[in-house]
């Protein structure tokens, strides 16, 4: 990770009176390097605990809520678990099958084009599918397990 993106969105964090403590910087750093990855809430806590004890839930919750404010991440719920995302407008496949989570670029293409015709403004599309194929991960960048 660039070292002087964390320390842009660390400075933003403490413009907003937010306490840089060292599990804040921690959580920080592995949400940033690991964003690709579609980590859930509770993923993230508990790998963030291991090497920073007492680290709580609703420390993580609160940074992921501001790391989006600040425009760094997005989130999107998948059968009631938060998970992280990368802030731009890509289309997600979630493979109910296996809990993968893989990102495929949008162009301009028809889906988009199609939604913002009818005045919407896309935030994140999700598609669920019951199975997916092996070969869709080496189509997108594969995420997380559930």
């Amino acid at each position: 990770m660039d070292d002087g993106r964390l320390e842009r969105i660390l400075a933003e964090m403490r413009r907003r009176g937010f306490r840089l403590t060292p599990q804040r910087v921690a959580l920080v750093r592995y949400i940033i390097a690991n964003v690709e990855n579609h980590e859930s809430l509770r993923e993230i806590h508990e790998k963030v605990s291991r090497s920073v004890p007492g680290i709580s839930v609703s420390t993580v919750y609160h940074t992921l809520k501001l790391l989006e404010d600040i425009g760094v991440i997005k989130t999107f719920e998948l059968e009631g678990r938060i998970h992280v995302d990368r802030p731009h407008l890509h289309l997600n496949i979630y493979c109910r099958d296996d809990g993968r989570v893989v990102d495929l670029e949008l162009g301009e293409g028809e889906i988009l084009s199609l939604l913002k015709s009818m005045g919407l403004t896309p935030r994140n599309i999700i598609v669920e599918s019951e199975t997916c194929p092996p070969s869709l991960a080496a189509r997108g960048r594969e995420g997380g397990r559930r």
